[in-house]
């Protein structure tokens, strides 16, 4: 009975997306009207932000990073914001209307900034170049992983006035090539959403994150030494995907947060959002040593860096029998954050260097 009953509602659900989609006799200007989420404030600058809605585009497994991270912060900030998720929307009406929505949002609501967290090539190129070069709002496109991404998304970031990138290799690339219209940022921590909660530490040491790479004999390397490192994520011992509650509490409940530095391609050492979430909730950060990271904390002022696994075993061991020191950093980086590493200072940041780059 109840197979029968799942089949019966997944044919219901075929049907009902084939109304909403393929079917769907609406105009655009209606399907954006009714459709698009509206954040909008009588006299305050206009933001179009497109980022997909769920975790890699997929609602079985959660809302995105983005979302949680970009679209939570404008949301909280001082704009009219215009959401365009373009993985639903994809998935509702398919990419030729999609496309054609967001041109109509764009020409209906003419906002100053139409700001793109780029996931993928689904938006058609002719739309960009149009919205880039024939009218006056402002195009920005914030590339992630760029550094494997770079030639792959090509085709995509030279349609925009701006490019983002959190990599300084693409950004010095972008320059040597005489693109003038790049600007280098980085990550950051949602302070409307990670918080310092002061709740009982119960972690030595956390690390959150999906286990491959080389993080698997990092962990095994530092549980060698003695150090009991909780780990959470898919792959590790609970082996499922941590919710932003949980992410938080976790942060909150750990003397320190482990980020293995690794990128997920090419074993490049990379800042990832971790290293600056984690002090953001009060954790001491342990991060691998960089010159970028050290452009954006003191090392063994405000987070523990280390050299390797090995280093970092010697590291860990030496804050965690040190708890007047670790906590005074770990205060002092979760200071720093807030003053100058949070996504609304980023936007900041961002949106003024729009308005002075097209003065």
């Amino acid at each position: 009975m109840k197979n029968i009953l799942n089949r019966a509602l997944h044919r219901s659900n075929i049907i009902s997306d084939k109304i909403c989609g393929k079917l769907d006799s609406r105009s655009i200007e209606v399907l954006i009207d009714e459709d698009l989420e509206k954040h909008l404030k009588n006299n305050k600058k206009t933001i179009l932000y497109i980022g997909i809605r769920y975790d890699y585009g997929n609602r079985n497994w959660g809302l995105s990073y983005e979302h949680y991270n970009f679209y939570h912060a404008l949301l909280n900030m001082d704009y009219s914001l215009i959401y365009f998720d373009y993985d639903r929307i994809k998935q509702r009406y398919e990419i030729k209307k999609m496309s054609q929505m967001l041109r109509e949002a764009v020409y209906y609501y003419q906002p100053d900034i139409l700001f793109y967290f780029n996931y993928h090539d689904w938006i058609d190129h002719d739309i960009w170049r149009e919205l880039s070069d024939e009218l006056p709002t402002k195009t920005i496109i914030w590339l992630a992983d760029d550094h494997w991404r770079y030639e792959e998304t090509r085709s995509i970031w030279e349609l925009f006035n701006l490019v983002v990138t959190t990599d300084k290799e693409g950004y010095d690339k972008r320059m040597k090539e005489g693109f003038s219209n790049v600007l280098l940022s980085q990550w950051a921590c949602n302070h409307f959403f990670y918080k310092n909660l002061n709740l009982p530490k119960i972690y030595d040491v956390s690390f959150v994150g999906r286990c491959y790479g080389k993080r698997l004999s990092f962990i095994e390397t530092l549980r060698k030494e003695g150090i009991d490192v909780a780990t959470f994520g898919q792959g590790w011992e609970n082996d499922r995907r941590i919710s932003q509650s949980d992410l938080i509490k976790i942060y909150n409940q750990s003397e320190i947060s482990l980020n293995i530095s690794f990128a997920s391609k090419d074993d490049k050492i990379q800042i990832k959002g971790r290293d600056f979430e984690a002090p953001g909730c009060g954790s001491l950060l342990a991060t691998m040593h960089s010159q970028e990271i050290a452009k954006y904390f003191i090392p063994e002022k405000e987070i523990a860096t280390y050299q390797d696994a090995d280093d970092a075993a010697e590291k860990i061991k030496y804050y965690l029998e040190n708890e007047d020191e670790r906590k005074r950093i770990a205060k002092r980086g979760y200071e720093r954050v807030l003053k100058e590493h949070t996504c609304e200072k980023r936007f900041l940041e961002l949106f003024d260097f729009t308005q002075n780059f097209y003065l």
